[in-house]
């Protein structure tokens, strides 16, 4: 009896513990969410309502796309994301598969190389590869802007992990039937690898779409700008729009959630089916 209310006991903390993280990540959604239809009367009362008078007020997102120009700013990011998503799929893929099922002299140094880019912070090579994209005059260009963000090594390493996971048996195969190398990779192990993809489709997006350092130092121009740097056109010495800005942050994080409702099955199979088991 005493062991049964013990696991019990436990299994109550452990979801109290889970619903407080749930809480804690959910209420700072929630409060830019209502604040985005508040008036700027309504955010400076003390102390500020839960809830704003009323959700039909729009004006602050109607403001934010005329002031922004967020739909270019939307279609500037969703650009950078197609181009820089597709070039790391394939590129990440490729290797990753390379490293998993290919013998050739310096492999293993090669891939801890590429592993070792993960422990550089990006903020520590900015400068010289800013120069470099100058040097192309590629700075305040789209290629400029989405060149350094289209190789993914953590993609090398989830693919080459989940490549790692197909047996030999398939690849024999398809070459005894007379398969090119490129057939049996597109046509073979693409098609086994579509939950890690989809994994790695989601953490890429989320981490190209939410990139602000690199599109600060590289576009110059406001109408090439991203949405996170939009967002930073809201606030200055002086004043913070916070009305504005929680109106476009929400319009920012609606592809995330969508992207993520889409995918959320092959995600999570990859996660507990990779290496990126706990």
């Amino acid at each position: 009896m005493s062991s049964n209310s013990g696991r019990s006991l436990r299994s109550g903390l452990l979801y109290a513990c889970l619903v407080g993280g749930v809480v804690l990540m959910l209420v700072p959604i929630f409060w830019t969410f209502t604040t985005s239809f508040k008036t700027p009367a309504e955010i400076t009362v003390v102390p500020p309502p839960l809830f704003p008078e009323s959700f039909l007020n729009i004006d602050n997102y109607t403001t934010v796309f005329e002031r922004l120009h967020f739909g270019r700013l939307l279609w500037n990011t969703f650009s950078m994301c197609a181009v820089v998503l597709t070039a790391s799929i394939l590129f990440a893929s490729m290797t990753g598969y390379g490293f998993a099922k290919f013998k050739f002299p310096g492999k293993e140094l090669a891939f801890f190389a590429i592993v070792g880019v993960l422990m550089v912070p990006f903020q520590s090579v900015a400068v010289p590869l800013f120069r470099w994209m100058d040097r192309m005059a590629l700075v305040d260009t789209f290629l400029g802007l989405v060149l350094p963000l289209m190789i993914s090594a953590f993609g090398v390493l989830l693919m080459r992990e989940a490549a790692s996971t197909i047996p030999n048996d398939y690849i024999e195969a398809a070459r005894i039937d007379g398969c090119s190398e490129p057939r049996i990779f597109f046509q073979v192990i693409m098609p086994m690898m579509k939950p890690t993809i989809a994994a790695l489709a989601i953490i890429k997006f989320m981490w190209t779409w939410n990139e602000f350092f690199w599109p600060l130092l590289i576009i110059m121009t406001p109408t090439k700008a991203v949405v996170t740097l939009g967002l930073s056109y809201l606030t200055n010495m002086y004043f913070r729009e916070y009305h504005l800005i929680t109106a476009a942050a929400v319009m920012s994080l609606l592809p995330l959630f969508v992207l993520f409702a889409i995918l959320r099955q092959w995600m999570v199979e990859a996660l507990t089916g990779s290496g990126l088991k706990a």
